[in-house]
């Protein structure tokens, strides 16, 4: 795919595009490091407002930017802006795509030789295919997610969603509750669902579709040649090895406290950046179930209105507690790798698993859309590295079932034993993976050699 002039092979220059949450920055720009670390050199864009929220872009040698408008550079303001706000990204991201593509390849030195693109900004594939530049999807949820999403929008399979259980080619059998949640009948979003059938389709326009995978051979190998068209590449786990450094302060106040606990004592509590969004009775639950274990917890809570008075009934309630600590922050992966933590309770964010898995710990899991239905299955039955909270009639999970959750994980005895013991094996096949000279970092070594060839 390299260019080549008077016989040279100009080395790669990648375009990365991403959606502009902090879910989608995280793992593209540990992927932009490790492309430039094996020679290739990236543009990373995406939208200015994600850029207003995250500061200071890190900055690296190879490694430079270009922002764009999405129309809503200081954020969404109403429920009207969230219903257009992927068209009119969609919209301005790919005016500003072609803008950013034209100039480079007319002035640049080192032209931009190819396209990589994450998830919910199919989009950009159809600018770079107008330039006659090669596209790679780059997949930041499981391999099993993508697998499920093929087969439900290729019409030659739908077929196999009228089955109970579900069965797909090489995947375990899934109830309806394990789909994501934008394929649950009562949990549908058609938005969602136009933007994820564009991804099948530009896949589908390829000759031969290339994806990155934000995930390690060993975790999914199945998934992983589930659809035989799609050559997916598995180039994970991409998981920070810090956190915001200006914060650093906030994160020693969690250390020092979890130093003081005793090994494997303390439940963590972190429900990824839409925590602020979770139905009153899930925080009733969540906060009854928590606190009637009667153990240490550390709670992160994003509280983005702090005079929402639902959530601070329950707030006063946690932060009473003189068993836990309430932060609005803290370095999650510093956290997990504390000894004091014995649990994490998590939404069952892709990023958020596999820092988990990285870190050894074992699992609640409490998904609460979209991917987090099939992650918090794969972690209950086929790694087996924690226990999925059952939801009751209503469609809500009660307080007594979160206790009970975390007593399963945390208290002695032969299953929470097994929880721990693959909780460790699977640690040391995560960081296996990633190392230099890993299954993963060989994989992207190969992907930007043969852009090389």
């Amino acid at each position: 795919m390299a260019t080549s002039v008077n016989g040279y092979h100009r080395r790669p220059h990648y375009l990365l595009v991403t959606f502009p949450a902090q879910g989608h920055i995280n793992p593209a720009l540990q992927l932009a490091n490790r492309l430039i670390h094996h020679g290739a050199t990236v543009t990373y864009s995406t939208a200015i407002s994600a850029l207003r929220r995250m500061g200071e872009p890190p900055s690296t040698k190879g490694l430079s930017y270009a922002w764009f408008s999405d129309g809503f550079d200081d954020g969404l303001k109403s429920f009207e802006d969230q219903k257009i706000y992927m068209s009119e990204l969609k919209r301005c991201g790919s005016n500003a795509l072609r803008d950013i593509i034209k100039a480079n390849l007319e002035t640049a030195t080192e032209p931009i030789t190819g396209v990589i693109y994450s998830v919910l900004v199919p989009w950009a594939s159809t600018v770079a295919r107008e330039f006659h530049l090669p596209t790679t999807l780059l997949w930041i949820e499981p391999a099993t997610v993508l697998d499920i999403y093929y087969y439900y929008f290729n019409g030659s399979n739908n077929h196999l969603f009228d089955n109970d259980p579900i069965k797909l080619p090489k995947l375990p059998p899934f109830s309806t509750g394990d789909l994501p949640s934008f394929l649950q009948p009562l949990k549908t979003l058609p938005s969602a669902l136009v933007t994820l059938k564009e991804h099948i389709k530009a896949l589908e326009l390829e000759s031969n579709p290339k994806i990155l995978v934000n995930t390690f051979s060993a975790l999914e190998h199945d998934a992983l040649t589930s659809v035989e068209k799609l050559r997916m590449i598995p180039i994970g786990p991409l998981v920070s090895s810090s956190d915001d450094r200006a914060d650093l302060f906030r994160s020693e106040d969690c250390m020092k406290w979890l130093d003081s606990k005793l090994d494997k004592s303390v439940i963590y509590i972190s429900l990824g950046t839409h925590a602020d969004d979770l139905p009153e009775k899930q925080m009733e639950a969540l906060t009854h179930g928590v606190l009637a274990t009667n153990r240490p917890f550390l709670w992160i809570v994003r509280e983005k209105n702090p005079e929402e008075k639902k959530k601070n009934r329950f707030l006063e309630l946690i932060r009473g507690d003189d068993r836990g600590l309430v932060v609005g922050w803290c370095s999650q992966t510093e956290v997990l790798a504390h000894p004091a933590v014995g649990c994490f309770v998590t939404h069952c964010g892709w990023n958020s698993t596999l820092e988990s898995l990285e870190s050894g710990v074992p699992v609640v899991a409490f998904p609460q859309f979209a991917d987090q239905c099939t992650t918090a299955k794969l972690v209950e039955d086929t790694w087996r590295i924690g226990v999925r909270v059952k939801v009751g009639e209503g469609g809500y999970v009660d307080g007594d079932e979160v206790r009970l959750c975390l007593e399963k994980v945390m208290r002695g005895g032969e299953e929470a034993e097994e929880m721990r013991e693959n909780a460790v094996r699977w640690k040391k096949l995560a960081v296996d993976a990633a190392v230099e000279g890993g299954p993963s970092d060989l994989n992207v070594k190969g992907f930007v050699e043969e852009d090389w060839s």
